[in-house]
């Protein structure tokens, strides 16, 4: 039986999408602007605000012009490393809103946790964001929250737009001859912008949180220099994924994008590669980023903290 308080964000949804259904389409200035404020607002869950932990340590860094973060909960080993690509649908998302989360994967992994503040789009299209993690990648491979050395393990997880940024960056690694991480994770990653997901017609009708429809709306929001709606590093699906470590991915029963998760694990199978997919019964999409409000998300999360902690 779900519980209250996953009850309690769908119903949140369900008041979001009636009131705006019918609505005129929005400028494309508006639209971003209420979509990056509405992700910070919809945190507060019936009252409760995320916070951090007093003996969890913050630490700014700014990586060749990238701003990121490490978060390190009590008791986490510096050596072992996490890089964090937070979601928001490619133009939305912050490290402060964030920050619970990546504290999360601190305190359950047991890992030093490196969160980049990646450029948004629309101000900063595909590549610009991806470069941003390339960055940050191969930064953390040289530097800790102490100082420079490398790591003893590194690994990479992300949620939705930054689960596909997940995988974007671990085909343009191989493809570029850098290090690829140990293993990854990534919580309901969009992976098709060619919207051939059956999940996204099969499942509309279930999803409170995402309209399949505004998915194509931010791809040109996103995507801005013709690149192919198909290219492996904005639509990894579509990648020859032979040489990824070991991954696993979580995706919400009823989500509209839970098939681009599962779709890129049979793919990832078929390529001989360690892949492992795991359905959410009753979970809408990223119920993970109210993991301080939500057991549910919480769950999840710690399971697939669990997985990364076996690798690293």
């Amino acid at each position: 039986m779900a519980s209250s308080q996953l009850q309690s964000l769908i119903a949140m949804f369900e008041t979001m999408k009636a009131s705006s259904a019918g609505q005129e389409p929005q400028d494309t200035a508006e639209l971003v602007a209420a979509y990056r404020a509405h992700t910070d607002d919809s945190l507060v869950l019936d009252g409760v605000a995320p916070s951090l932990k007093a003996s969890t340590v913050v630490t700014p860094f700014l990586v060749a012009g990238v701003p990121c973060e490490w978060t390190l909960a009590a008791g986490a080993d510096t050596q072992r490393r996490l890089l964090w690509i937070h979601g928001g649908g490619w133009i939305a998302g912050t490290l402060a809103g964030y920050r619970h989360q990546v504290e999360a994967l601190s305190e359950e992994t047991g890992m030093a946790v490196l969160a980049v503040d990646y450029r948004l789009a629309p101000e900063h299209p595909y590549p610009a964001g991806l470069d941003d993690c390339v960055t940050a990648w191969m930064w953390m491979l040289e530097n800790g929250p102490m100082g420079a050395g490398a790591p003893s393990a590194a690994l990479l997880a992300g949620d939705s737009a930054g689960g596909n940024l997940t995988f974007a960056l671990m085909l343009r690694l191989r493809d570029e001859g850098k290090p690829l991480p140990r293993a990854a994770a990534a919580f309901a990653p969009a992976t098709d912008f060619m919207g051939r997901s059956p999940s996204r017609r099969e499942r509309a009708h279930l999803d409170p949180m995402i309209d399949p429809d505004s998915i194509s709306v931010i791809r040109d929001l996103y995507i801005q220099d013709g690149t192919p709606a198909d290219h492996p590093y904005v639509s990894p699906v579509y990648g020859d994924l032979s040489g990824l470590p070991p991954f696993l991915v979580h995706a919400g029963e009823r989500e509209v994008l839970h098939d681009d998760g599962l779709r890129i694990v049979e793919a990832a199978k078929a390529a001989g590669i360690d892949a492992r997919f795991k359905t959410l019964p009753g979970l809408i999409h990223t119920t993970e980023y109210w993991c301080h409000a939500v057991p549910e998300g919480r769950a999840s999360l710690n399971e697939v903290a669990a997985y990364l902690r076996s690798h690293g």
